[in-house]
């Protein structure tokens, strides 16, 4: 199987230098975040469930919901869910 390969801009090469050895893990970390962001993305739209969003940034609910948090974004809620709850 070839082996892939990214070209990255020449000015990122001094600042990627200290992390030579560990590129791999520095990609698998950005790919996390990503998912993460695109994720609560969706979920502040609209577009996918809170669950949903767990899922797709591949976390449990509660550390997803920890991050959420952290980043400002507030949990949505319908006075039928919330009448649901209180029930």
């Amino acid at each position: 199987m070839p082996e892939p390969s990214v070209t990255i801009p020449a000015e990122w090469a001094e600042e990627l230098e200290p992390y030579r050895d560990r590129l791999a893990e520095l990609l698998l970390l950005g790919l996390s975040q990503m998912r993460r962001q695109e994720a609560l993305l969706l979920y502040r739209r609209g577009v996918v469930s809170f669950g949903r969003a767990a899922e797709m940034a591949r976390m449990p609910e509660p550390e997803l919901s920890r991050y959420a948090a952290a980043l400002g974004v507030a949990p949505r809620y319908e006075e039928r869910m919330v009448g649901e709850e209180l029930a």
